[in-house]
């Protein structure tokens, strides 16, 4: 089986920039607590006109260009995300809609959380391998912003809302592994709404 190799990326940020010392207006937080703990000196929230699919869309888009490819080249698009805005159309339909990539290849969404874009690696991976193709946009997106607690200092340091994309190439020797897994016994300790739970269909 082939392997994959990294082409180009792409990247986008929301327009809204949350430092250390605006969260500490609204909790119990400091620069200082939080840094220490987590070095994180700012995060970015999606305006009023941004989400997930806006923000996949852009990053998506840069990666396109610096790749130098066709977006008929594309074979595949998965995006990564447990904030989509809505629960169908996907955030990789949108994606595909936005860059006018072929409409007889998959384009859909994995949710996986943290380790989400690796879920989507593995999936593009043996897509290409068995339906063909030769490149594939992988996406993983968040806007977190709009589900975390705001009054819950443990948690709202740590999330932000963005998008990473990136081509990637099948490739004959080209060393490629993932090990896959999940503890879903432990499910009852992390979670919380789905993003487009009050979106109607």
């Amino acid at each position: 089986m082939k392997g994959l190799q990294l082409l180009a990326t792409g990247g986008a940020l929301p327009g809204r920039v949350v430092t250390n010392e605006d969260l500490s207006r609204q909790v119990d937080t400091s620069d200082e607590w939080i840094m220490t703990r987590t070095g994180i000196r700012q995060r970015y929230y999606c305006t009023e006109s941004e989400d997930a699919a806006t923000l996949a869309i852009a990053a998506a888009r840069q990666a396109l260009a610096r790749s130098g490819l066709a977006a008929s080249e594309i074979a595949c698009c998965v995006a990564a995300t447990l904030s989509a805005p809505t629960a169908t159309p996907s955030v990789a339909c949108r994606v595909q809609a936005a860059l006018g990539l072929p409409e007889n290849r998959p384009a859909f969404d994995v949710n996986a959380a943290c380790s989400g874009f690796i879920y989507a690696i593995a999936a593009a991976h043996g897509l290409l391998n068995t339906l063909g193709g030769r490149y594939a946009l992988v996406i993983g997106c968040e806007a977190l912003s709009r589900m975390v607690d705001p009054t819950d200092r443990t948690t709202c340091v740590l999330f932000g809302d963005g998008a990473g994309a990136a081509i990637l190439e099948l490739a004959e020797d080209v060393p490629f592994a993932v090990t896959l897994g999940a503890r879903g016994s432990e499910a009852i300790r992390v979670g919380g709404p789905a993003a487009c739970d009050t979106a109607p269909i």
